[in-house]
């Protein structure tokens, strides 16, 4: 995905956010720095550039292309077993259902699979880190009371007294918040999570610009910077800038109730590494079943398959990612308030 497609999820996990209203004070916290999500959701790209390792958590079940003689049983992760393992709809998972991969043991590459599920997890615990080490008062923003320190003649307190830890401030967090959310949905690029797509294979190989094009085709279905950059200065909401696609775009999240996304947040099963985990097995299925041989750029691949199971897939990926990004900042912002 590119930075058209990123800040759309992000901004469009807010209003899901907003809208469930399970989060209010999370909502408050993120909607003072909406200007941010534009560029926060392509920092790691632009500034940490982990894509070789950061991003990534690509499987094959050949054991061959793994460097292995064999891929044990334990690696084995069919339909049923992981539909009991991500809560609420996955229309990934549902078109990956009858997948013959998910019969197979597949598993990520020893060296060179990626660590996609371990960034998502390590920022998420350093969001909570952050909420609980930030400015005053969002220390305290959920807290019932203020440490007795604050509550005593301040004046009177020696300088070095005067704070527990004002180290992160509002934005600082916010701006981690979309950071986050760029690995969530990398997790649901079906490229991302398939070996095929790396120097690894020979035959039957995904280019790179066959991936390029792919994320460059999804481009033009958001839009573009000036409508998704929110400020004080311009008097447009999320609701707006989420909903007002370019022309043509297939995007119908917000059209048809069949891509609907639920206004009910449920918790994740187990921690994160586990759900980003089960995200990116459901992935290597969608990509072994969506894009089965090799193919140049995505205008072959598109007219291939057919634009309508394209524009299926594509609204099943983009439902996921931003029901899974709002799902897992709840996840931080819980483990901050309990």
């Amino acid at each position: 995905m590119k930075q058209r497609a990123h800040a759309w999820a992000a901004l469009r996990a807010y209003k899901l956010l907003d809208d469930s209203g399970q989060a209010p004070r999370l909502a408050e916290l993120l909607s003072y720095y909406l200007s941010d999500a534009w560029d926060g959701a392509w920092l790691p790209d632009t500034l940490i550039r982990d894509m070789t390792y950061g991003h990534i958590y690509k499987m094959d079940s050949d054991p061959r292309m793994l460097g292995l003689n064999t891929i044990g049983s334990g690696f084995k992760n069919p339909y049923g077993e992981l539909k009991s393992k991500l809560r609420g709809r996955r229309l990934c998972l549902e078109y990956a259902s009858d997948s013959t991969e998910l019969n197979k043991p597949y598993r990520t590459h020893p060296e060179k699979g990626g660590h996609l599920p371990n960034r998502v997890i390590a920022l998420s615990h350093t969001l909570s880190d952050m909420l609980k080490m930030s400015d005053f008062p969002m220390a305290f923003y959920v807290k019932k009371e203020k440490p007795k320190a604050y509550m005593a003649d301040l004046s009177a307190q020696k300088v070095k007294d005067l704070s527990l830890s004002p180290n992160f401030s509002a934005r600082q967090i916010a701006l981690t918040f979309f950071m986050l959310s760029h690995y969530i949905c990398d997790a649901h690029m079906p490229l991302h999570a398939d070996l095929r797509n790396t120097a690894i294979y020979k035959e039957k190989k995904l280019t790179t610009k066959f991936h390029s094009s792919l994320e460059a085709e999804w481009e033009k279905y958001f839009p573009e910077k000036p409508e998704l950059t929110l400020h004080k200065y311009l008097k447009k909401s999320v609701d707006r800038a989420v909903k007002t696609l370019p022309k043509g775009s297939p995007i119908k999240i917000d059209k048809d109730k069949n891509y609907a996304l639920s206004n009910k947040i449920l918790k994740i099963k187990g921690d994160e590494w586990k759900e980003t985990l089960y995200i990116a097995r459901a992935s290597y299925a969608v990509s072994r079943k969506w894009i089965p041989t090799t193919y140049s750029d995505a205008d072959k691949f598109i007219n291939g398959i057919g634009k309508k199971e394209f524009d299926h897939v594509t609204n099943c990926i983009f439902h996921d990612a931003v029901e899974s990004t709002a799902r897992l900042w709840y996840k931080a912002w819980e483990r901050y308030t309990t």
